[in-house]
């Protein structure tokens, strides 16, 4: 009788342990399956997010990029002197007003490769002029002298002719306005305002100042160099010095 007894409570043991053992099983098979299941949802949801383009480029800043890095192959050829340098190349035109018709956001995106375009224009025109035999970069700073004030001047005439035309529409609304005034058919904003550049001079002379912190001793040398040369060269022309572009 005590030998069944205890054959009894083994068996309940031995019961009890199988027990407890398939339940650890099944307790871990459904954290393996909770945790594969919340690794594949959240797979899905990437997957997701990319076709929606979460994680794409904007077509309009590739674009924009496909435009900078075609002036930029063609900056490299200046860089060579194998094209002569300008400060008024179309291509920038083109980037400058595509970019400012971009939403905010996309402006900011876009704005990185505007740098790199900036950037590569700078560097085009101081190796182009170290690139020359020295008896002919006089020459060349002349000629760069003469775009750059040829390229002011036509600045200053257009936001002359705005401030023209933003006078007239102020007289005319202010005339319009006065009791018994008649319309004529005249005024109104002036049309064909120039747009305002996508950065300021300010922006632009700190975003110089970085690539200059960046760049190395013999290349800070260079463009000291390019800068007196220049300089130099506007005072000998009576004009005044370049400014803080370098």
């Amino acid at each position: 009788m005590v030998m069944s007894t205890a054959a009894s409570d083994r068996r309940r043991v031995l019961a009890d342990i199988v027990r407890e053992r398939d339940g650890g099983r099944s307790a871990g098979r459904v954290v393996r399956r909770t945790v594969i299941g919340l690794i594949l949802a959240a797979l899905l949801a990437l997957l997701l997010a990319w076709l929606l383009g979460f994680f794409s480029v904007p077509r309009e800043v590739l674009e924009i990029r496909g435009l900078v890095d075609g002036e930029i192959a063609e900056l490299r050829k200046v860089a060579r002197n194998e094209l002569p340098l300008a400060y008024d190349a179309p291509g920038f035109a083109v980037v400058f007003d595509r970019v400012r018709g971009l939403p905010p956001d996309l402006q900011r995106q876009a704005n990185r490769d505007v740098g790199r375009l900036i950037a590569a224009r700078e560097q085009a025109e101081l190796d182009s002029y170290f690139n020359l035999p020295p008896e002919r970069r006089q020459a060349e700073l002349d000629r760069r002298i003469k775009a750059d004030e040829d390229r002011r001047q036509a600045r200053e005439a257009a936001r002359a002719a705005r401030d023209r035309q933003r006078s007239a529409a102020s007289s005319g609304a202010a005339v319009a306005s006065e009791p018994g005034a008649t319309p004529s058919g005249r005024g109104g904003p002036p049309t064909g305002g120039g747009r305002g550049r996508s950065t300021t001079e300010e922006e632009r002379n700190a975003r110089s100042k970085r690539r200059i912190d960046r760049s190395s001793p013999d290349e800070r040398a260079r463009r000291t160099e390019y800068r007196r040369a220049i300089d130099e060269r506007r005072t000998q022309l009576g004009l005044p010095p370049r400014g803080g572009r370098w």
